[in-house]
């Protein structure tokens, strides 16, 4: 589950250390969202010379949670800290790289097909 003021660690090599969730998209009064799910962030620790400066803002897609994420066969998925993808557009990231394991809801055509490594 990530709030709004959340801070993030991105999970591409797009230049940014840390970002800071300010909007959560798909409904207006919404509290919380979960793994697949697109925020609005603002940058706040870059790498120097960076093409993102801090307080710049972007869309970002979540692909990792602290929270437990359950199957149907009562399995589950947890991953030690909350990561996001940076967007340019609707799923291509900015970064070349993608750093980790995904979770297995954002596997998407589009989203698989951004970055070579995802299985």
């Amino acid at each position: 589950m990530v709030f709004k003021g959340t801070y993030l660690i991105p999970a591409d090599r797009c230049g940014v250390w840390w970002v800071r969730v300010f909007h959560l998209y798909w409904g207006g009064l919404r509290k919380v969202s979960y793994c697949g799910e697109f925020v609005k962030v603002s940058v706040k620790s870059t790498r120097p010379k960076n093409k993102l400066r801090k307080k710049s803002k972007c869309v970002g897609v979540l692909v990792r949670l602290k929270k437990e994420l359950f199957k149907l066969d009562r399995s589950f998925t947890k991953f030690c800290e909350n990561n996001v993808v940076i967007l340019k557009k609707r799923w291509s990231p900015r970064g070349k790289e993608l750093l980790g394991p995904v979770i297995w809801t954002v596997r998407r055509r589009k989203f698989k097909n951004s970055f070579p490594g995802i299985i």
